[in-house]
């Protein structure tokens, strides 16, 4: 796959559990213990392995004793790897559930069971010898969850919380969604990243690809697979003159590769949404800024800064102006700042708007600053209560008539509002 690539404006913006060593920490047991062998001295006759990287595994588990691998675990189990040696003997472990009591330590190679997915086995204050299955707080992520929980017991969660979605290892999932409104994709950490769906259409986004660009780009790239706005990967993946259909699921070419010439034959080829050229309309404004020949660049015309899906990310900049745009590059009504003060700009709260207006859910769509940020108090039925910069509830509710009582009411929240 390192074969397809799309460009993207450089100016553009899974942790392990304790029981299962990472693939760098499991090549050092190995490369100790194949070593060690070694120096003791292999009786003549002995299997030795062809590296130590573990590439002959099933000749290297059998010589240890190791029958076939289990490959599958019940809904309910999950895989152990043996750390000892590549990985050899696999085997399911039950999962316990939340409160159930578990033992901090095993004194033996495999636990008959083990905490399940955002779990972790804690000792219990009020009997120390006793521990059981708990929600970290200290992942923020499950921290957000469980204070989320509490409000929904009490009965005080406000119409704009969203409960936080996290991943087995307590950190937050790709997809969080804001009610009634859209889902956005962020990395583990919680952080906005590139695309952005109608809630209605949350089960569609995997937001792969989203995270996949954080990744490149962090490592100097600006080159990579091409993503669809909701920040899955795009089917369809092309470099030159050559294209191949892809699954993001399983991680494999399930058509072609075959010449753009026959695009449009191709099973995951889409007219309403690829091109026969297959180039966005924001490569082609780049195309056209890059070839304006050697007469003079006007200089306010900056060169359009694109997303990963080909389309106009959502700050664009024109005569010493940085404005928010929708992904054909049209203004989003009068949302802009001077270039100097646009370090910070997102305009996610115009997309959003916007978004949810083409959607038929206008009626609910956010209020937001000149500035294209969340205003910071949002309102819903007879409902005020303050967001954060993804839009969502944080503080208290109160009624429309006691909103200076919100602790992020101010006279000026900002200059301009729509």
């Amino acid at each position: 796959m390192g074969l397809v690539f799309q460009g993207v404006s450089a100016g553009q913006h899974g942790a392990k559990t304790d029981a299962v060593m990472s693939v760098g920490t499991r090549r050092s047991v190995l490369l100790a213990l194949v070593l060690g062998g070694v120096l003791l001295g292999l009786a003549a006759g002995d299997y030795v392995p062809l590296s130590i990287l573990c590439d002959d595994v099933e000749a290297i588990c059998s010589q240890y004793g190791y029958g076939d691998n289990i490959t599958e675990c019940e809904s309910d189990e999950r895989k152990f790897l043996n750390p000892e040696i590549c990985n050899c003997g696999i085997m399911c472990i039950k999962n316990l559930k939340e409160g159930d009591s578990c033992y901090t330590s095993s004194l033996t190679n495999y636990p008959s069971k083990m905490c399940g997915p955002g779990l972790v086995c804690m000792q219990t204050p009020s009997s120390p010898n006793s521990a059981m299955c708990v929600r970290n707080d200290a992942k923020q992520c499950l921290n957000e969850t469980l204070l989320y929980e509490e409000e929904q017991v009490l009965g005080t969660l406000g119409p704009g919380r969203n409960k936080p979605s996290c991943d087995e290892y307590g950190f937050y999932s790709s997809r969080q969604c804001s009610p009634s409104s859209t889902c956005y994709c962020v990395n583990k950490e919680g952080k906005r990243l590139y695309g952005e769906g109608l809630f209605t259409q949350d089960a569609e986004m995997n937001c792969k690809c989203s995270r996949y660009w954080e990744e490149t780009l962090n490592k100097g790239l600006n080159i990579g697979m091409r993503c669809l706005p909701n920040g899955n990967f795009d089917s369809l993946q092309c470099l030159g003159e050559i294209c191949i259909c892809y699954n993001d699921t399983t991680d494999a070419v399930t058509y072609g590769p075959v010449s753009i010439l026959m695009i449009d034959f191709m099973p995951c080829y889409n007219s309403k949404i690829h091109t026969l050229s297959y180039i966005n309309p924001c490569h082609r404004a780049q195309e056209v800024w890059d070839n304006q020949g050697s007469g003079i660049i006007v200089a306010e015309a900056s060169r359009p800064v694109c997303s990963p899906d080909g389309y106009f990310a959502p700050v664009q900049y024109l005569r010493g102006m940085a404005y928010c745009a929708d992904k054909n590059g049209n203004r989003i009504e009068d949302y802009e700042l001077p270039i100097h003060e646009a370090g910070s700009m997102t305009c996610n709260c115009p997309r959003r708007r916007q978004l949810m207006e083409e959607n038929g859910y206008g009626a609910s769509k956010p209020r937001c600053c000149s500035d294209g940020e969340y205003f910071p108090w949002q309102t819903r039925g007879p409902h005020s209560y303050c967001v954060d910069e993804n839009g969502n509830q944080y503080g208290t509710t109160v009624t429309i008539t006691n909103m200076h009582d919100l602790e992020c009411y101010s006279d000026q929240p900002c200059q301009t509002s729509t």
